[in-house]
């Protein structure tokens, strides 16, 4: 595998202790990322501080999926973005690498209506969030929607480009797994790639099935690998984690 990138697997807090113990048995493993929903569970994180160093691994922080950059009403976005900077302030006994997260959600009908509107509130969150915390490495992940009267905001790669070609310090997150939901050419975002989420399902589903459990194909990979990111995160259930790394290993050309 490429030198400069490193191989990771996610966990939540709550099973944090089984995922360190997979990173200690597979030292091809150098990175995790950790879910982080509540601010409590920072303190939590403290107690595998020694553990995370004496393994090497380098760290990357899932934001709660109930984070929305696309809000509309001001008082809650200022909150939101108040969490994440208490969230960094908490996490600063870590190097962490990056902060991932979803671009957020709307009701369908208005999101139909004026989707620049929305896509305009996560350019001014973001902007406003680097205001506060500059230092933040911040990631942004596709993710699927299945119409309703709700639907995430993020499934479409030009949303990305829109958002990335405002906030110029902002890096994207490429889901293998809602890219195989809700298809569109992310690949085409090859130099804004910092990390990639590999898992596989049957496109339905988001299921974290391991590497050609699903619709997943050889090619799919190959081309996937071809963004060379900083980072790939095997987000699949700890069964498959061997199995998806043999997979990983046989497909990563020099």
């Amino acid at each position: 595998m490429r030198n400069q990138t490193r191989i990771g697997i996610s966990s939540l807090i709550f099973n944090l202790n089984e995922a360190l113990k997979i990173c200690e048995e597979n030292n091809e493993i150098n990175h995790i990322e950790i879910g982080i929903d509540n601010i409590s569970d920072c303190e939590e994180l403290k107690k595998y501080k020694e553990q995370i160093k004496r393994l090497n691994l380098s760290v990357g922080i899932h934001l709660p999926m109930e984070l929305n950059p696309c809000e509309d009403i001001e008082f809650i976005k200022q909150k939101w973005i108040e969490y994440i900077v208490i969230i960094s302030e908490n996490l600063n006994f870590l190097d962490i690498s990056y902060y991932n997260m979803h671009l957020g959600y709307a009701i369908t009908n208005r999101l139909k209506k004026n989707k620049e509107k929305y896509l305009n509130n996560i350019v001014d969150f973001f902007e406003k969030l680097s205001m506060k915390e500059k230092r933040l490495s911040i990631t942004i992940e596709n993710t699927y929607t299945k119409g309703g009267d709700v639907c995430n905001v993020g499934s479409d790669v030009e949303d990305f480009i829109y958002i990335l070609d405002h906030n110029k310090n902002i890096s994207f997150c490429y889901d293998s797994g809602h890219d195989l939901i809700s298809s569109s050419n992310y690949l085409s975002l090859k130099n804004k790639t910092k990390v990639v989420h590999l898992s596989d399902n049957n496109g339905i589903e988001d299921e974290h099935l391991g590497i050609f459990n699903g619709k997943l194909k050889e090619n799919n990979l190959q081309n996937i690998l071809l963004l060379n990111p900083q980072f790939i995160v095997l987000e699949v259930k700890f069964d498959y984690i061997e199995d998806s790394l043999h997979s990983l290993k046989k497909n990563y050309h020099e």
